[in-house]
């Protein structure tokens, strides 16, 4: 059976102050803005940004306020001007975070609603770090920008139909060729049982159409990690705080030694070297050293297996370190799904199968790890606000180790409802962000 690669990775490291997208470079992917073109009834056309909400109180400033372009703020509003979310409400409800949505199409706002209705209530918590919520068609990969205090949404899960779908650009991540100088290969998924939690829904695939069921799961994964990169930088003890007469950059900037990874850094670092340095390959695309190029899936794995991360992307930034613990965390309490995490063979450049992807190290629930899972205890209470997290952690089973010199397809069976065995053969790289590096 061929296998189907990737579910592209978004995930990202940033530059200078505030961002840039992309997991190994600044690129601007998250660019929008265009020009104010409308149709005859004086509405937007397709494809230029418009508040989700038409009524919003934010609505004459919320667009500019989020704009970037050439990867930088078109303006730096104030926060009287377009607020973090947390600043008017401690409790967000859905209305409060529609009011500070973007999208560049109107279906996504339409299902951005429906999404949230069916979201667990302590996600609306974490909206509170953020001044706008931007989705749109042309960005890739989803990001958190500190410059804007926003959170920026590729839709490629959102969609429920083909005319939504056709709206998506269908541009590669960048990043998605990183690693392929490597004899090895991170990969992950989320399960249930013998199922992958997820389905995969390509945006050139065969199946054009889905339920809002098939987008919760996923959709819900990304909001928790890029929302725990906005309580990062803006935590929830101190939204409430911001000078109205601040930009989010500089309300931000000032509790920089406050942050909750810089914390978490202090108390409890990550210390594989190797890993640091593969990361820088794999998500920043820095060239792999020969030496790097030699190393194998279980040397790999073995080294990974005694540090405290969940994921290879852990190490390509302090912050992506809280975000990957956290998400972890809370789809495990929320979803009672598991993430397997596997480094396996590299496949050949051409006629890749899953029978190519030979696990030689894999592991499921990383996070019931006791160092892994004291580091994510660490963070989670300060990015949700509250004060007892038990049920959260209650949930973690112990780690389970996954069959090691059997492919990654054949580690997950599913068993269709004929009994017939599908394999599940899709590779995903670390699906997220970038953000601001100090």
């Amino acid at each position: 059976m061929q296998f189907p690669l990737v579910k592209t990775c978004q995930s990202l490291f940033v530059i200078a102050l505030l961002t840039a997208c992309g997991g190994g470079g600044g690129g601007s992917s998250n660019t929008f803005g265009g020009n104010s073109s409308s149709n005859s009834s004086g509405t937007p056309a397709d494809g230029i940004f418009r508040p989700a909400v038409a009524d919003s109180p934010y609505k004459a400033d919320i667009v500019n306020c989020s704009k970037i372009v050439n990867d930088r703020p078109v303006t730096s509003c104030k926060l009287g001007t377009l607020p973090f979310i947390g600043q008017k409400n401690s409790t967000p409800t859905k209305a409060d975070v529609l009011a500070q949505t973007v999208v560049s199409h109107p279906w996504m706002a339409t299902r951005f609603e429906q999404l949230l209705d069916q979201m667990p209530q302590d996600i609306f918590l974490l909206f509170r770090g953020v001044t706008a919520v931007v989705i749109g068609a042309d960005i890739r990969p989803s990001h958190y920008r500190s410059d804007s205090g926003a959170i920026y949404l590729d839709p490629a899960d959102l969609w429920l139909n083909a005319t939504e779908r056709a709206t998506i650009s269908k541009a590669e991540d960048f990043r998605s060729g990183f690693s392929n100088g490597l004899a090895f290969r991170s990969l992950w998924r989320y399960v249930q049982g013998k199922a992958d939690a997820f389905g995969y829904f390509p945006l050139d695939g065969p199946i054009s159409s889905r339920s809002i069921n098939d987008i919760v799961r996923p959709m819900a994964d990304l909001l928790f990690h890029e929302l725990a990169h906005a309580n990062d930088f803006m935590p929830p003890a101190y939204v409430g705080q911001a000078n109205p007469q601040s930009t989010p950059q500089s309300a931000i900037d000032a509790l920089s030694s406050v942050r909750i990874s810089t914390g978490l850094r202090a108390q409890a670092p990550l210390n594989s070297q190797m890993q640091f340095d593969l990361a820088n390959v794999m998500f920043r695309g820095v060239k792999a050293t020969d030496a790097q190029k030699q190393l194998s899936a279980e040397q790999v794995g073995l080294d990974f297996s005694i540090d405290g991360a969940n994921d290879s992307y852990n190490y390509s930034s302090q912050y992506e370190d809280v975000a990957m613990l956290f998400e972890e965390v809370m789809m495990k309490a929320h979803y009672n799904v598991d993430r397997e995490l596997a480094f396996t063979d590299a496949p050949p450049a051409t006629g890749a199968t899953c029978a190519n992807y030979v696990v030689r190290w894999g592991v499921r629930n990383r996070i019931g790890n006791p160092l892994v899972k004291s580091r994510a205890q660490i963070i989670v209470q300060k990015l949700l606000g509250v004060t007892d997290t038990t049920a959260y952690f209650a949930t973690l089973p112990p780690p389970s180790s996954m069959q090691i010199g059997v492919d990654w397809c054949t580690n997950l069976i599913a068993m269709s409802r004929d009994g017939a065995m599908q394999k599940m053969s899709f590779e995903r790289l670390p699906e997220r962000n970038l953000l601001p590096i100090d």
